[in-house]
């Protein structure tokens, strides 16, 4: 078995377990909405949490053990398509500099 098989088959693990966790968030956040049963604001900061960064998680993960058995262009790519979409994630300003840079241009 090669190293891309078994890096893929880890990855495929992990982000089985993070989509899982994702997902059950989500359906006790939608059920807590209607019917108030988790009242610890800790915990609903956590769910708030892994409800902003969990898609991203699952997503770059599905991105990683795809580009793991692809050629080494294919998978520069994707690490910074995911690069970018990381730093648009945890920096949203950096987004509007972006469009405040583009129309200076264009102005």
């Amino acid at each position: 078995m090669a190293l891309g098989e078994t890096l893929s088959k880890v990855f495929n693990v992990i982000n089985t377990i993070c989509a899982f966790i994702v997902l059950v968030v989500l359906a006790l956040t939608a059920i807590n909405a209607n019917w108030t049963f988790i009242s610890n604001e800790t915990v609903l900061t956590i769910f708030e949490y892994i409800l902003r960064f969990g898609p991203l998680i699952v997503c770059s993960l599905v991105m990683v053990e795809f580009a793991i058995k692809r050629n080494i262009i294919l998978q520069i790519i994707i690490y910074l398509i995911i690069a970018v979409a990381v730093i648009f994630q945890f920096f949203p300003g950096t987004f509007d500099s972006i469009v405040d840079s583009i129309n200076g241009i264009g102005g």
